[in-house]
């Protein structure tokens, strides 16, 4: 039973949001970076909350029917709940994105196989994307809206 409820992000959040990427990610993005991201006309920011509390986020960046998902995270304390998952059909249903898209690290198979259990499939590699430590990232993606011949030919 889900007991985290999602919303939009506002200006208020951002101090949880640069908490929870700090302590999610080796390059965390700041508070300054957070408000920045926020202010922006494709920015769309989710946040799954829970007892008033921030425990979760996911933002994405909206063009031409693609939202390019540039983070996910959830508190330690709060992960296999279903959060990820929740705020990624949130980001769903975003009005007018037709396709997630999503870079993950090669490492990082709980990320991957929730991805993959929501839906995405691999379309490729980014080698050397990630520093701190060096890695490559797995491209991903999702169709997600109506419009499926803007998806590749197997419906994804």
């Amino acid at each position: 039973m889900e007991t985290f409820r999602i919303r939009l992000a506002g200006t208020d959040d951002i101090p949880a949001l640069a908490a929870i990427d700090a302590e999610c990610f080796s390059e965390p993005w700041s508070e300054g970076g957070f408000a920045d991201f926020l202010s922006g006309d494709s920015a769309v920011c989710a946040v799954a909350e829970e007892d008033g509390r921030v425990v979760g986020y996911a933002g994405m960046l909206v063009s031409f029917g693609d939202g390019d998902i540039t983070n996910i995270a959830v508190t330690a304390d709060h992960r296999r709940r279903g959060i990820a998952s929740g705020l990624i059909r949130g980001l769903k249903k975003t009005p007018g994105v037709t396709r997630l898209l999503l870079e993950v690290r090669e490492s990082n198979a709980g990320a991957r196989a929730l991805y993959e259990r929501e839906g995405f499939v691999i379309d490729g590699r980014r080698r050397n994307f990630y520093s701190h430590p060096r890695e490559d990232a797995v491209l991903m993606s999702l169709c997600c809206g109506d419009v499926d011949t803007l998806c590749r030919p197997d419906g994804h």
